[in-house]
């Protein structure tokens, strides 16, 4: 059949929210009631509850006494105190709705594992559709936001509700969020629909607003109408496409004075073409020459040598040194100085011994 399967999850929050939602489904609150609003109250007796107390007060109840049994006495304040999950037929639908909508609900508490607070079927407005309320209660602890998780996750429940529920009824996959395009062509065909079957929504004051609503998001407008929007298939590449196409990277930017090179581009032909020399290596500039560095003396060699020579390099043995030139001080042999300063020094040496003897006298 047409249309799609419409599956909502919506987190509850706040002390008496649950009592709040029960009131909802169960059509005690006068103010939705009226002219103004969607339900019909005419219809409101073919509504029907699957499962659940019998008043508002005692789902609310209901769900306070589980929580107490399991410990939970003390929450934060954003914290969700329950899932409520609606299930949507399309208007034009023939199936039973009662045995879909048991179905679902047997999904939901199979999927997500917790309490069963209450199902509620409403045929009082223009879609049939189906409220289930969930306690999120998991191993003594509510468990709301890590049930749900992220956009990946929801998209996940999305699916797994497709191939087991939506799909075994023959109904399709609510569509997913329209392009520019497609946004355009699904909001002419609602405005057609709504003209062609002299919709009474034309002749309301508030048509401006709804018209303005219709071509930003018709895509709640195609399901209430049943309109199922053609999707054009994507037209794919041909080869000859494929090859010459430029991609998908950033074009190359154009020459701007037209200019074209000459050089030969070689192909897959070599007939013809020499290799081409490689160009020259760059060259460092050469170092300037550093200047000399300070030639520094040599070490005084001992006056005593070894025949025992190899080049440059001279061995000096200590049996071949004059005992008299050992400095037990330093553990070396010194030089023996000059006779000429070995006289000035024993003269200087002998003055000090008689300058000492006079001052002693």
């Amino acid at each position: 059949m047409s249309g799609a399967a419409i599956l909502r999850i919506k987190k509850l929050k706040g002390a008496n929210i649950i009592t709040l939602a029960a009131r909802h489904n169960r059509r005690v609150i006068q103010a939705e009631l009226g002219a103004t609003g969607s339900i019909d109250p005419t219809r409101s007796h073919l509504n029907e509850t699957l499962q659940g107390p019998s008043t508002a007060a005692d789902v609310g109840q209901l769900a306070k006494d589980l929580m107490t049994t399991a410990g939970v006495t003390k929450l934060r304040k954003d914290a969700v105190m329950a899932l409520e999950i609606v299930f949507s037929l399309p208007p034009d639908h023939a199936l039973d709705d009662r045995a879909y909508f048991t179905d679902c609900a047997t999904w939901a508490v199979d999927y997500f594992d917790c309490v069963t607070l209450s199902v509620d079927i409403h045929r009082d407005e223009s879609q049939s559709h189906c409220h289930v309320l969930l306690l999120p209660l998991i191993d003594g602890r509510m468990a709301g936001s890590d049930m749900l998780g992220g956009k990946q996750k929801l998209m996940a429940i999305q699916k797994q509700f497709h191939l087991d529920i939506a799909a075994r009824y023959g109904l399709s996959k609510a569509p997913a969020r329209l392009t520019t395009t497609a946004k355009q062509a699904a909001s002419k065909s609602v405005l057609q629909r709504l003209r062609k079957t002299n919709d009474s929504a034309l002749k309301s004051a508030a048509w401006a607003t709804i018209r303005d609503k219709i071509e930003s998001d018709p895509a709640p407008f195609l399901l209430a109408l049943g309109i199922e929007l053609q999707t054009p298939t994507k037209r794919l590449k041909t080869m000859a496409a494929i090859f010459t196409g430029k991609g998908k990277g950033k074009a190359k930017e154009a020459n701007p004075i037209g200019f074209t090179a000459t050089e030969k581009v070689q192909t897959l032909c070599s007939v013809g073409f020499t290799p081409k020399a490689p160009p020259p290596t760059p060259t460092k500039p050469a170092a300037k020459p550093r200047p000399p560095a300070p030639a520094t003396p040599l070490p005084n060699l001992p006056l005593i040598e070894s025949e025992d020579s190899i080049g440059d390099v001279v061995r000096v043995r200590d049996c071949d040194q004059d005992p008299a030139l050992y400095d037990p001080t330093t553990g070396e042999f010194f030089r023996r100085p000059p006779a000429a300063l070995r006289q000035y020094r024993t003269a200087v040496d002998a003055a000090l011994s008689a300058l000492a003897k006079i001052s002693r006298s």
